[in-house]
Order: C-alpha cells, then sequence, then structure tokens
C-alpha cells in the first residue's frame, strides 16, 4: 500500500506533463491463466473518471475509474481454451494469456519447499505458475505484490512449490486443460497470520486497527515524501540525483499481516480452489483452537474471492520427533491439536478434504521437511480431480470405521478400502493400541482379516478402546493396495 503512495508522488514530479496510464497488479500480466466457468474481475488504477476498456476472447467491456482511481471489470464466464490470446486493457496488451483452472497454493514451509525436478513431469506450457516473492508482512491490505506469471514449458520453475507443481502437473495431464498456480507461502507462519479481515469477522473476533494512529503515520509519510520532493528537484536542477526514502510504511501489529501482505494482493482474482500445507507452527495450542481458525480461513478466504463453494483441501501434517526423542504423553500433541482438527474440518467444512502423508518420509521422523513432495502434490490432485471434478479416481486410503469385541479381541472395520487391505512391508500391521480407559495404552497384535483388521493384547483382557498411529512419530503400515496409506484414528470406545 505505501509503495503505491511513493510511487505517485513520484509518478506526479517525473511524469507531470504526462496524462496518467492505466496500470495493473502483477497478477494481470502476460501469461496468467483466467479461470474458466465463472465471471473473471479484472481490475487496476487510473485516473479518476478516466474510462478503461478491456477486450478478451470477443468481450468489450468499459468502466470509468473512481475518484480513487481503481476500476474493476467482469469478463462473461468462459470455457476453457488453450489457445493463446491477447488481452487489452487501455493502451495495454497482455500476450499468451489462456483459459482454464485457477489454484491457490498456501501455508508454511512445506508447501513453500521449492521444486527440485523430476524426470517424470512433462514441462508444459499448459502450466503457469505466479508467485508472491519475498516474505511481506503488512497492517493493511496490500493492493500489489511482486511477482510474475511464467510458463512451466520454459523450465522457470525455481523457487516455486513443489508440492503446487506436482499438484498442477496431476491435474493438468488427467483433465487436459490450462492450469493456473499462485504461490503464497511462509515457511515457520501461523495460521492466525493467513486469516482475512472477512475471517476473523466470522469467527467472532474482528481485527481492531486505530485508524487514527494509522492516519498519522500516513500524514508523517506523506510529509517525508513531500519534503524528498522538494529536495529532489533542488539537486536534480544541480544535476545530482538524491536516493528515494523507501522505508515509510504503517506499522501497527494486526494477527494477520501475511495475509494483508501475500494473499490481498491477488484478491479478487479468479480461482477455483486452494491447496493448504500448514499446521506445525500451530501445534502447541489445545484442541479446537485450530479448527476455528481453520472455519475463518476458507470461511474468509471464500467471501474475498467470491467463491462460496470454494474446495479447500489440506495435507496432513507429517510424523515429526518434536520432543527429540524424549517420549512421553506429549507425543500425542501433533494428532491431537491438528490431526483432529483436520480431520474434523473434512467433515464438517463444505468442500473441504485432507489426505495423509506419513508414508512418504521414509521413515525419517527428524527432519520436519520431507523431501519428497510428489506423491503429496499428486494426492491433493487426486483429492481434487474427485471431489471438485468429479472423476472416479481413488482419493483416499482406508478411514476407520467401526471398532467392535469379540472374544477379547478388538475387529476393527474401514471405510474407503479399494483394492483390499496390506501392509507396506507384507508383515502385520504396525502402531495399533488398546486401552481399557483411553488414558493408559498398551502395543497391541494385530492381524489382517478380509476388510478388517483383529486386534489383541495379553496384556489386557478386555479392551475398551483402540487406536491407530495416533503418535506424532507414527509411521503406521497398514495400506490399500493401490497404496494408500491408511488414516492414523484416536481412541475410539470398542462397541
Amino acid at each position: 500500500m505505501m509503495f503505491r503512495i511513493l510511487a505517485a508522488f513520484v509518478a506526479a514530479f517525473m511524469v507531470s506533463h504526462v496524462s496518467a496510464e492505466v496500470s495493473l497488479p502483477t497478477v494481470m500480466a502476460s501469461n496468467m491463466v483466467l479461470q474458466q466457468g465463472r465471471d473473471v474481475p479484472l481490475w487496476g488504477w487510473a485516473e479518476p473518471g478516466e474510462s478503461v476498456s478491456v477486450e478478451f476472447a470477443g468481450q468489450k467491456k468499459t468502466v470509468k475509474a473512481d475518484k480513487s482511481g481503481s476500476w474493476m471489470v467482469t469478463l462473461d464466464s468462459m470455457k476453457a481454451s488453450a489457445e493463446p490470446r491477447d488481452l487489452k486493457i487501455g493502451s495495454l496488451t497482455l500476450s499468451n494469456v489462456l483459459v482454464g483452472e485457477v489454484w491457490i497454493c498456501s501455508g508454511q514451509s512445506n508447501m513453500e519447499y521449492g521444486f527440485r525436478g523430476d524426470g517424470t513431469i512433462l514441462k508444459t506450457d499448459m502450466l503457469r505458475m505466479y508467485r508472491v516473492e519475498g516474505h511481506v508482512k503488512s497492517t493493511l491490505p496490500n493492493d500489489n505484490a511482486k511477482g510474475a506469471w511464467n510458463s512451466f514449458g520454459d523450465g522457470n520453475s525455481r523457487g516455486f512449490s513443489g508440492v503446487g507443481l506436482f499438484f498442477g502437473c496431476k491435474l493438468q495431464k488427467e483433465l487436459g486443460v490450462p492450469i493456473g498456480l499462485i504461490d503464497s507461502s511462509w515457511g515457520g507462519s501461523p495460521i492466525e497470520g493467513w486469516i482475512s479481515d472477512e475471517g476473523y469477522e466470522l469467527m467472532g473476533a474482528p481485527i481492531k486497527k486505530d485508524m487514527a494512529a494509522l492516519l498519522k503515520q500516513q500524514e508523517k509519510i506523506i510529509q517525508d515524501v513531500s519534503d524528498w520532493v522538494s529536495r529532489a528537484e533542488g539537486s536534480l536542477a544541480a544535476g545530482k540525483i538524491i536516493p528515494l526514502a523507501t522505508n515509510a510504511k504503517l506499522d501497527l501489529r494486526v494477527p494477520n499481516e501475511m495475509y494483508n501482505g501475500m494473499i490481498a494482493p491477488v484478491v479478487p482474482y479468479g480461482i477455483k480452489g486452494a491447496i493448504w500445507y500448514q499446521g506445525e507452527s500451530n501445534r502447541g495450542k489445545g484442541y479446537p483452537d485450530y479448527f476455528k481458525k481453520l472455519q475463518g480461513l476458507v470461511g474468509g478466504w471464500q467471501k474475498v474471492f467470491n467463491a462460496p463453494d470454494m474446495p479447500f483441501y489440506q495435507v496432513q501434517i507429517a510424523p515429526y520427533d518434536y520432543n527429540r526423542g524424549k517420549r512421553s504423553e506429549k507425543d500425542q500433541t501433533l494428532a491431537n491439536n491438528i490431526w483432529a482438527t483436520q480431520y474434523k474440518a473434512a467433515a464438517e467444512i463444505k468442500n473441504c478434504g485432507v489426505i495423509p502423508t506419513h508414508d512418504t518420509i521414509a521413515g525419517n521422523v527428524k527432519d520436519i521437511h520431507p523431501s519428497d513432495k510428489k506423491p503429496v502434490g499428486e494426492r491433493l490432485a487426486a483429492l481434487a480431480l474427485h471431489k471438485t471434478y468429479g472423476k472416479d479416481v481413488v482419493f483416499s486410503g482406508p478411514v476407520f470405521k467401526s471398532a467392535a469385541a469379540s472374544d477379547g479381541k478388538v475387529v476393527v472395520s474401514f471405510d474407503m478400502i479399494d483394492q483390499g487391505l496390506e501392509t507396506a512391508d507384507g508383515k502385520a500391521p504396525t502402531w495399533f493400541e488398546l486401552s481399557a480407559d483411553d488414558k493408559t495404552y498398551v502395543a497391541a497384535d494385530a492381524v489382517i482379516e478380509g476388510k478388517t483388521v483383529v486386534v489383541s493384547s495379553a496384556n489386557l483382557a478386555e479392551p475398551k478402546f483402540v487406536r491407530m498411529g495416533w503418535n506424532e512419530i507414527a509411521i503406521p503400515t497398514l495400506r490399500d493396495k493401490n497404496g494408500w496409506p491408511a488414516f492414523q484414528f484416536q481412541g475410539t470406545a470398542v462397541e
């Protein structure tokens, strides 16, 4: 926001004799992908009252900039098209614009983890990438960001989300339409930072800003820049140059500085949905704190992007030894606070889902950043292909259904079994545990019998509760024969 104030002063000083031209946010540029099947907003800035014309794919729209210089038009819904076309906005021409499916990729470091290359992935011009560059915080929503659209066919994928690219490649291959990906992620970031003002309002916790203080700060910034203009005019006459004061900014802490700095600049770009890989930074906050904030995040994004049915697909946080080998009841912290929330969100938040990842870490619970992002991205794509696009694909591993007592044993049944149960190593299933009180659990033996797993322990004659893999270092081996791992499940009463 502040750099636009600075830019306005500089523009007025340097080119005051020339009428202002139309300008655009960086997310609207050559090589972009527009969302098919919905009205598409396009926006920018011009002189107040200036008429702005927009032409694309046989459509022509005209609008006047308001008194602040902002304008917006909406293109009518279009079908997907891989034909590179020009988008004309005023005197500007954006080239190589496609129409297809657009997804936001967001979260913390495991989403930000860059693409490392993969010989099995065919690089294609049908996949386009826009990355919000840098780690930007802002007190108020920014209206622009540093970034550019690139084609995956050019091989320019350095620094782009690996999960996002594997997700996009799989979608593009299966749907056969252009895919646009917007990567806005930040390692170590908590969920609170990504929630919009509208999301906090939905949570019943609206963000209160001291507007008087902000206006006072802005007044000082304007004065500082005005002083610089006066000095610059004098130095210019003397043939000298003085540095531009670029450190001016509003400074009032708010919990959603990352949304303001890194999501707001691309709002209200037409999107289909979002993929989300975050939760490690919120592990220590008790349940249901994360669930309430997921509700606010999803609801807020659906509102600002004008996408009330926006799909939101999560990555279940992978196992990691947060306690550095010091075993205790705290080993359930991630499971109780984050996994439980992710499951609840998948079941209760509209168009939400989650994928398992514990089998993707090669048994290494010492690395919080598993390097193999391909199965993560492709599982997210499978979830989207089924739930969003109605494709008949496998999109889930086995999910706990029920547990029944049988002669001192517990018979566990599962839903979402596609080709039958097996284990990753061909041995007995691991990480099954039994309890008499849902507090103290003992390791149990497990045997696959058809579509069930029979669990027992010589140390517990009458088990009342069963769980599997409910531990943040657990890598249970039960899976479907198609390779999708069974979801862990928390202590559940035996019927």
